[in-house]
């Protein structure tokens, strides 16, 4: 048996009752606080253990979005390659009528 300690989050229904939840493996076994451990209550599982055992492993890619001005007015390009997204940067860079150039990158399911 090999015992964890995680901190409850704060969508946890004991959060800031407790300090640790104690769990063997994935399965909470009770709660650690100042003054010793505490059972689980009514022996269910924490919603942190939940909700990270509910999402499998999905495989992401990234989408790369390129914010910037032209003459003052906003505009967005959006690049799966960040080979093309450097490309345009540089190329974008270089023009004087381009400005604030942003990036942000987010994780889309493949």
């Amino acid at each position: 048996m090999q015992l964890s300690y995680q901190k409850p989050g704060t969508d946890h229904p004991m959060y800031g009752k407790v300090e640790y939840i104690v769990a063997d493996g994935m399965q909470p076994i009770c709660y650690k606080t100042k003054d010793g451990y505490m059972p689980l209550e009514n022996g269910s599982a924490p919603v942190v253990e939940a909700a990270s055992s509910a999402q499998p492993d999905v495989e992401t890619k990234p989408l790369y979005v390129l914010s910037f001005k032209i003459n003052g007015e906003e505009e967005e390009m959006t690049f799966k390659s960040k080979k093309k997204l450097d490309k345009t940067m540089e190329e974008f860079s270089q023009k004087g009528y381009v400005t604030d150039l942003k990036t942000t990158v987010y994780q889309t399911v493949a």
